[in-house]
């Protein structure tokens, strides 16, 4: 269900002015009227409430690692192209939407248009409300939307339409390295356009490496075979504490770089409290985590089941020059429990919005590890596996919440276990 306020007789004390210009109007932050301290109150509150019958909530739930700024932290946006009537950009259509937002707006169908380059509209994926004010990414990013919005204008590039099918423009993405200053621009379109090869120039000094992507699919659907690269390596490096990480186009990196660094030093340091001689990434990604891990343990094995991401990784430990790391690409639903090493003393779980699969859930308790950190960024989901873990043999020492998200509803949390019972033999961990 969804409300519309009409009048807001006795506003909260922490009430405060949204900054944005497109607040309550755009889908990308809900909590900008509220500061931020009353965010990161009510978010750990709505992870006690989710975490309801774990046992020891809440003592157990620390209190958050906030953000150093709520604003301009994000690594990676992806902007949608549309169309809006000059002068009345009240209701912009997206790129390849089929229909109108609303009726009242369907005769403008047939009137002058202009392209407009931005965010969906609050509940409105067909509709789009311009970003080139956005507080989340950068300010160079609001920058290269504008430079982008203007070349489109001045060449003429028509927005996609799928009733008539035509036009070419569907999307921007711009991903930067916080710590690198480096920028990829990818640009998504139906079809190529002879004014595309001129856009890396018109962008310069904020453009890396820019990458053209002809498809018909959603962004992160684009075969790599239609994807061209026109200016630069067609990726960029980024820095997490002390190690270097490869970005492409499609590779997935943690899209807060600054608390990302703060939820791992959270995960390495409770790891080094367990002296761990074998450690196991789960759901490792590109390997983040298990570099992290690399530290503190004597020999970490990587878990991943999509063939790109385990390329990735390789090559970020290979680049890292990090010798006790090995990955193996398996599904953690397949995987039996010879690819863990003997004894196991740790590991790290990531898993998707999902939660562990049933038969991911099996495997870890069959191994028997004597301590588990899980990783979360699903408060129902992770209430639902802590249950069961805690039911199949470990206990649950501590819940650290990490504001990745500020202005959103979205909460990470990671969770330390340790099984109870348990005792180190010669060839494996057996209970007592």
């Amino acid at each position: 269900a969804f409300a519309r306020v009409l009048e807001v007789l006795e506003p909260s004390p922490h009430r405060v002015p949204a900054p944005c210009p497109v607040f309550g109007i755009c889908g990308g932050c809900s909590f900008q009227h509220m500061d931020y301290p009353a965010q990161i109150a009510m978010k750990r509150d709505v992870l006690i409430e989710s975490l309801y019958g774990v046992p020891g909530v809440p003592d157990i739930v620390r209190q958050s690692i906030t953000a150093d700024s709520p604003f301009w932290f994000r690594n990676k946006m992806v902007f949608a192209f549309g169309m809006t009537a000059p002068g009345n950009d009240s209701s912009p259509v997206a790129a390849g939407a089929s229909r109108w937002p609303d009726p009242h707006h369907h005769a403008l169908a047939g009137a002058a248009t202009e392209p407009i380059l931005g965010l969906h509209r609050k509940g409105q994926w067909h509709s789009v409300v311009p970003a080139s004010d956005c507080m989340l990414q950068s300010k160079e990013s609001n920058e290269i939307i504008r430079r982008t919005l203007a070349f489109v204008k001045e060449r003429g590039i028509a927005v996609f339409n799928d009733e008539r099918n035509d036009g070419y423009l569907r999307h921007l993405v711009v991903r930067e390295g916080k710590h690198t200053g480096e920028r990829m621009i990818h640009l998504h379109a139906v079809q190529q356009h002879p004014a595309f090869e001129e856009l890396p120039k018109v962008l310069d000094d904020l453009c890396t490496t820019f990458l053209a992507s002809y498809h018909r699919n959603v962004p992160e659907a684009a075969p790599a075979d239609q994807t061209f690269v026109l200016k630069g390596s067609g990726q960029i490096s980024d820095k997490l504490n002390d190690f270097t990480f490869e970005i492409g186009p499609s590779t997935f990196f943690q899209t807060n770089t600054i608390q990302a660094e703060k939820l791992f030093g959270v995960v390495k340091a409770w790891a080094a409290e367990t002296k761990p001689k074998n450690a196991v990434d789960l759901y490792a990604g590109t390997g983040p985590i298990g570099m992290f891990l690399s530290r503190v343990a004597d020999k970490v094995v990587c878990i991943e089941s999509h063939p790109s991401s385990v390329e990735m990784a390789r090559r970020n430990i290979e680049r890292n020059a990090l010798k006790n790391i090995e990955v193996i690409c398996v599904e953690a639903e397949k995987a039996g429990p010879d690819v863990f090493p003997k004894p196991t003393d740790l590991i790290v779980v990531d898993p998707p919005r999902p939660g562990l699969h049933k038969k991911a859930m099996e495997l870890l308790l069959s191994v028997k590890a004597p301590n588990l950190i899980y990783v979360s960024c699903n408060p129902a989901t992770l209430a639902r596996d802590l249950k069961l873990l805690a039911e199949g043999g470990y206990a649950i020492e501590a819940i650290q919440p990490v504001d990745m998200f500020p202005h959103t509803f979205h909460i990470e949390a990671v969770a330390k276990l340790r099984r109870e019972s348990v005792n180190h033999e010669t060839h494996g961990i057996h209970e007592k």
